[in-house]
Formats: C-alpha cells, structure tokens, sequence
C-alpha cells in the first residue's frame, strides 16, 4: 500500500493513504498540550521528530534532541514498535543498500529492516550532526552534515562505519542544513540561509551554489529536476547548478516540510514559526507549482510538521487493503 507520512514534535504522526487527499491516525504523545507556548520547549525534548526513513516496506523515524530519545519502525505506518530506548540524540536516519543508519556518533546500523540494532562507527566530528542521507551514486554513500556554531562538517561512508571528510566543502556547505537529495548523478543539500551545496562524486567534493535569499523546503529530485522552495516560490534545477525561479498558486502559500510520490504527488505543510495548531496547513499538488490547500476536516491541525515521506506498507491498521 503507498502512503504519506508526516512526523512532528511531541511524538505527532499522520499519514495519508489517498494519495494525499486526507490525512488520518493523527496520534502524539499528548494532542492536549501547545509546543512553545508556556514553558513547553518542543525543539528539546524526548519527543522532537528528528527524521523518517523508508527501506522495503518498513518505515523507520527517530526521536529526540538534548534529551534521551528513541528510535521506532512500522510495517504499516500507524503501529509503531521502539526498537531503541534512551538513545543519544540521534539527528535523522537514512536507508541504502539494505541497511538503515542512525545518525549520531557513534551510529547505529540495522540489517534486518530496524529490528536490531548494533554500533557502527564514529563520524569523526566533534559538532552537533545534523542530517543523514543515502546517495546511491556508483556503490553509494551516506553523507552525514555536522554543525556547531561557526564550525561545519561533511563526512561520508560507503557502509554507515567507516566515515571520511569530504575532500573540499566551501565554509558555507553544512550550514543551516534543511534536507538532501540525489538525482542523475548529482547530490545537493539545501540550506535555509538561501543556498545548496552541490556534488557529483558522491559526496567527496563539494561546490556552493547560490539560489535565493533563503529557502523553506528540503529537496526534491522529480526524476529529471530538483525542486527547492522559498515559501511560494519554486526554485528548480535539472543539475542543481543552474536555477530557474517561478511563483506557485496561490500565492500565499509557504512551502515547508515536503514529499513526492513515484508517481508524481506532491505533498507539503506550511513553513514558518508558530504557524502551527488552528493555523496549520497542508498542501497537494501534481505538478508541484500548482497547489491544493486542504479543506478543513481533511487533516488535523496539531504539533508542529518537520518531516515528510513516502513509501510502501504491508495492508494494516494504517492503510487496509482495497
């Protein structure tokens, strides 16, 4: 079964089973309480949405920042089985060549689709890490960003254990680090200070490639374009080195946490600060320039979205076979 999900703070999950029409089982670990209102701290805690992953019908996410977190999997997007507890802040989690990788130093990797874990190796840095993403590029890499302060790192490993720096990454390149992606030979991440940093070796060097002022989405690669957003406006690249920009309709529309089916959907929730409960909104769209702003009723308006996935589920309590 093909399905969206979308995991926030405060333990929030939702997934959409309609192509992106609705969303259901919204679930956290208390609906009650209002992230950054009060004393309520929702960046730092056990229950921060760090990152999704998907690989061979399981979904894999990881919780937690400045506080002892988790790690979960599902085979069908609504059960969810921890399979690590008390772990250190694991900053995302990413899927390749069989094996899922939980970004902290030391990492953990799993072999059997999230259900055991054991150590992997230190990524050599001393900063916090950031993102994790797997670009099957030749035998494929992950690509891990860290970032402290003023002090910014890419490193890179074929297996998840063995890790090197990149060979030249500009000072900007790990920065303000919103999400990867890969696509026809090329590697990007995206930065909310307005630019990408691009590669096409696998993640070993590195070229900084100015695009906007700043910019509100992760990456997606649509099979033959990048697309990255700067609130409703649509930046795309077929190489990520030559941009082109276009607004979006409608125009108030602000692009943040985003996925894309294989087939063509795009789904997104708004970006910005405090944007969230009454004023959350959820888009869809087929072309990713033209967007559907879902009716209420459609989803739940609830702790803030900051990641988005797709992927295929065994039929259960998440979406039931047809």
């Amino acid at each position: 079964m093909p399905v969206f999900i979308a995991q926030g703070h405060y333990g929030r999950t939702t997934i959409s089973c309609d192509d992106g029409h609705t969303w259901i089982h919204d679930k956290s670990e208390d609906d009650s309480v209002r992230c950054f209102e009060g004393d309520l701290d929702c960046d730092h805690n056990a229950f921060a949405g760090r990152g999704i992953a998907h690989g061979e019908q399981t979904f894999v996410l990881t919780w937690g920042w400045g506080a002892p977190g988790s790690v979960v999997r599902s085979e069908d997007a609504a059960m969810f089985e921890t399979v690590l507890m008390d772990t250190p802040t694991f900053a995302d989690v990413a899927f390749g060549n069989g094996r899922f990788v939980a970004n902290n130093s030391m990492t953990q990797i799993s072999d059997d689709l999230g259900k055991t874990w054991s150590p992997g190796g230190a990524l050599g840095i001393d900063i916090n890490t950031r993102a994790i993403e797997f670009f099957p590029h030749d035998a494929g890499w992950f690509v891990v960003t860290g970032e402290s302060g003023e002090t910014r790192e890419i490193v890179r490993s074929s297996d998840g254990i063995t890790w090197a720096p990149a060979t030249t990454r500009p000072p900007q390149c790990g920065g303000y680090v919103i999400g990867m992606a890969y696509g026809s030979g090329v590697g990007v991440i995206a930065s909310g200070n307005g630019h990408v940093c691009r590669t096409s070796d696998g993640g070993d060097t590195w070229e900084y490639v100015p695009v906007s002022a700043d910019l509100s989405s992760p990456p997606i690669w649509t099979g033959s374009e990048f697309f990255v957003y700067e609130g409703s406006t649509l930046h795309r690249s077929a190489d990520g080195a030559s941009w082109q920009s276009e607004p979006i309709t409608p125009g108030d529309a602000s692009i943040g946490p985003i996925a894309r089916s294989p087939e063509g959907t795009f789904v997104a929730a708004n970006a910005g600060w405090m944007v969230w409960y009454e004023k959350q909104k959820f888009f869809r769209s087929e072309d990713g320039v033209n967007w559907e702003v879902l009716p209420e009723g459609a989803f739940a308006g609830s702790h803030p979205i900051y990641f988005m996935a797709h992927g295929e589920v065994a039929p259960g309590a998440g979406c039931p076979a047809e």
